[in-house]
């Protein structure tokens, strides 16, 4: 990005641009100025350490969820308490996203960056001091209850916001990879949790406490507290972030602010200059721009169209936003894209996040050294063992089997997110799943083993599933949909993907996993379950197929290459394209006149 400048102008901003007398040549202008740019690292930064954080405080809970298991219900051989931890903070998580969605649309993306994230750090420290209190005048249980759906929330509301805000700052052709980067952070925080974990046990154990449950008490709380100082950093950039230029124009209806903005954003001179040289035409008088929807011939160049001025948005009145909905949603079928875009999420969520996510005596059965054989404590993977050896084995096995294969897969991904067809990635990424999940499935009925081929099995996985739709599911809803409805539908499709994480918790809240000798029979029913959860990734590379447009420019289907991506602006016509309601002439009408003749 060329120079950050502050938010307090000592320039007259009308007396600047009073010259641009035309709102669609300053639209046009002002598109122009961000495709121009280079790719937007400090976008990415205030976007990507905030997703950092995000990643650290879900795989750091449930590093140290064992540990809070261990100090505070050390004997209860059930996993309930966990998993209702773990389902309040999937709720969170899923109200946040709803929630910040709506209220970026409504309100502005920057008004509501960095609220989320002083959400989530004031609920991490709050996570770190919860306690018993004196004489257990507190329950520890409720305080990790209520401070877990605030983290969710956090968490939650930061999907939609850095999706949206990093895809309407980037250029086109810019775009996949900028938001490639983005999330990949999301498993570079897991990866600093891990880290984090391995090198705060390995300390306590050569410490040598002597009271065993004050020693892991205050490893949990340093595990997840160091999360809060990446937080901090982003913090300090994210409320000095501009509004985005495209909620400034087809929002606010405020194009000498958006120019502004993105003079200075960018350090470019005034696009006043433009005019002048007469580059563009003046646009149809006010009475062609008409709200009604057009009969535009289709050979039409696509770069004439742009959204019309001022829009119907979620700021109107309920009656107009409502007859807007109506139109864009149900009359022109868009809700097919909104309803595939998070079913897809809801099916990879619901199948990948079944397979344990990253439970010890998950984590120790798939690694093959799984000792118990009855009942048991789920902090426990072997009793032989002492607390510190099981959970630094557990943070070993989570680095080798989660983490290696997901920061793998995320730097392929942005390696190749320009060059490659994100809808039929996202499919044969489906495909390519199933395919793993029955491999998989198929060794535990079998022949009943885990161990190196298992590992190797679950490692490709998370490639496939980092280079493919979990990294696309998080990309393709921030294209596809226009500015007025672009936060609420990410945020509704990430909902959609948390909910399958739900849905999948309370599925296997209750499942144990028994010896790791061959002929056990819990071996085969988690196999059974591997290859169950095949279909739904089946069934989401059908959705992805049929009901998912593309996104970039001479793409076919089932082709894994592809052009330049579209604009953001083509995009958001969605299915009827240039029929949509939202299109307007932009051109002077003797232009289409003739187009027509």
């Amino acid at each position: 990005m060329g120079r950050w400048h502050g938010r307090l102008y000592a320039t007259d901003r009308a007396r600047d641009f009073d010259h641009e007398r035309d709102r669609h040549v300053r639209v046009r202008q002002i598109y122009e100025t961000i495709d121009r740019q280079p790719f937007q690292w400090v976008v990415v930064l205030v976007a990507g350490v905030g997703f950092l954080l995000d990643g650290f405080s879900l795989f750091a809970g449930n590093i140290a969820l064992p540990m809070i298991a261990y100090v505070y219900w050390n004997e209860e051989v059930s996993s309930f308490r966990l998993t209702c931890i773990n389902i309040v903070t999937l709720t969170g998580t899923l109200v946040g996203q709803v929630l910040f969605g709506f209220l970026a649309d409504q309100k502005g993306r920057k008004r509501m960056y960095g609220i989320e994230l002083v959400l989530l750090i004031g609920a991490t420290l709050g996570v770190v001091m919860s306690s018993r209190g004196s004489n257990g005048s507190m329950s520890v249980y409720a305080w990790l209850i209520w401070w877990r759906i605030i983290v969710g929330i956090g968490v939650g509301a930061d999907y939609p916001l850095s999706a949206v805000i990093t895809a309407e700052f980037a250029p086109t052709k810019h775009r996949a990879r900028m938001m490639a980067t983005v999330f990949f952070m999301q498993p570079l925080g897991q990866i600093f949790g891990n880290v984090v974990s391995l090198i705060v046990v390995s300390i306590s154990r050569k410490s040598n406490h002597e009271d065993m449950i004050r020693s892991v008490d205050i490893m949990w709380r340093w595990i997840i507290g160091l999360g809060v100082v990446p937080g901090v950093i982003a913090l300090l950039f994210r409320f000095a972030i501009p509004e985005t230029p495209r909620f400034l124009l087809d929002i606010e209806d405020d194009p000498i602010k958006a120019e502004f903005d993105a003079t200075q954003l960018f350090g470019e001179s005034s696009m006043g200059s433009e005019l002048e040289n007469g580059m563009w035409c003046d646009s149809p008088p006010a009475s062609h721009a008409s709200s009604q929807s057009v009969d535009i011939p289709v050979d039409v160049n696509p770069s004439w169209v742009i959204t019309s001025a001022p829009p119907t948005t979620l700021n109107s009145s309920w009656k107009l936003s409502k007859a807007d909905i109506i139109q864009y949603f149900w009359t022109e079928g868009n809700w097919r894209t909104l309803f595939a875009t998070s079913m897809c999420w809801l099916l990879l969520d619901f199948g990948f996040y079944g397979i344990g996510l990253s439970s010890p005596q998950f984590l120790a059965k798939t690694w093959g050294n799984l000792a118990i054989t009855g009942p048991s404590p789920p902090w426990m993977t072997d009793p032989n063992k002492d607390p510190y050896a099981m959970f630094l084995e557990t943070s070993i096995q989570a680095l080798v089997i989660l983490n290696t294969g997901s920061f793998v897969g995320g730097l392929l991904w942005i390696t190749c997110a320009n060059r490659l067809n994100r809808v039929s990635l996202q499919k044969y990424g489906f495909l390519a799943l199933a395919a793993l999940f029955i491999a998989l499935g198929t060794v535990f009925i079998t022949i009943q083993r885990e161990g190196t081929l298992a590992i190797c099995l679950y490692v490709i996985g998370q490639v496939a599933f980092n280079f493919g739709p979990n990294s696309t599911t998080y990309i393709i809803p921030a294209e596809l949909f226009p500015t007025r409805y672009r936060a609420s539908c990410h945020g509704i499709s990430a909902a959609a993907g948390k909910l399958g994480s739900i849905l999948v918790q309370v599925f296997s809240a209750y499942y144990k996993f028994g010896s790791s000798s061959p002929g056990d029979d819990q071996t085969k029913r988690y196999g059974t379950i591997l290859v169950v959860f095949s279909v739904c990734m089946i069934f989401g590379a059908i959705i992805t197929h049929f009901w998912i447009p593309e996104v970039q420019e001479k793409a076919k289907r089932g082709e894994i290459w592809a052009g330049k991506a579209k604009s953001l602006e083509e995009l958001a016509l969605g299915r009827w394209g240039l029929r949509s309601q939202s299109v307007i002439r932009s051109q002077p009408s003797r232009a289409i006149d003739g187009l027509r003749s």
